[in-house]
C-alpha cells in the first residue's frame, strides 16, 4: 500500500517535472525564434532602407568626428557636411547631380535645427523654413520653379497652425 502511494506520488512528481521542463525548453527556444527574427527583420529593413534610398547618409563609423563628401558617379559632390560622434551637425549641403544646390540646412546634434533652403532643379527657391529640435517651426514659404510665392503656412513644434496671408 505504501509503495503503491509512493509510485503514485513519484510518477506524479515526474509528470510534473517533465511539463514544467517542456515548458521551460519550449519558451526558451520560442524566445530565441522571436531575437533571430527580430535581428533579421532589423538587418533587412536596415539594407532594403538603405537600397531604396540613394540619398541615405551614414559616417563612417558610429562614433565618427570630421567632414562628409559625398559624390554622384559623374563626380558631383552629391552631400557636404560635417559628423560630430556620429551624428549630422552643422550646415549641410545637397546638390543635384549637375552641381546645383538643392538644399542648404542646419543640424545639431543629430536633428534638423535652424533655417533650411530647398531649391527646385533650375536655381530657383523652392521652400525656406526653420527646424527646432527636428520639427518644423516657424513660418514656412513656399515657390513655383520661375521663383513666384505660392503660399506661407506656420508651423509649431511640428504642427501646422495654417495658412498665412
Amino acid at each position: 500500500m505504501i509503495n503503491k502511494k509512493l509510485y503514485t506520488i513519484a510518477i506524479g512528481i515526474f509528470t510534473i517535472l517533465f511539463l514544467i521542463a517542456c515548458t521551460s525548453n519550449n519558451n526558451q527556444a520560442t524566445q530565441r525564434i522571436k531575437e533571430d527574427s527580430i535581428k533579421v527583420a532589423q538587418s533587412d529593413s536596415a539594407k532594403l532602407a538603405k537600397a531604396l534610398n540613394k540619398f541615405l547618409i551614414e559616417p563612417p563609423d558610429p562614433d565618427y568626428s570630421g567632414d562628409y563628401i559625398s559624390k554622384y558617379p559623374n563626380g558631383v559632390i552629391k552631400f557636404s557636411g560635417f559628423f560630430r560622434f556620429g551624428q549630422r551637425h552643422g550646415e549641410w549641403l545637397a546638390f543635384f547631380d549637375n552641381g546645383k544646390i538643392w538644399s542648404n540646412c542646419f543640424y545639431d546634434k543629430g536633428e534638423k535645427h535652424g533655417a533650411t533652403l530647398v531649391y527646385h532643379p533650375n536655381g530657383q527657391l523652392f521652400y525656406t523654413g526653420w527646424y527646432k529640435h527636428d520639427q518644423k517651426d516657424s513660418l514656412w514659404i513656399f515657390y513655383d520653379e520661375k521663383g513666384k510665392e505660392l503660399e506661407r503656412r506656420a508651423y509649431r513644434n511640428g504642427i501646422e497652425t495654417g495658412l498665412v496671408y
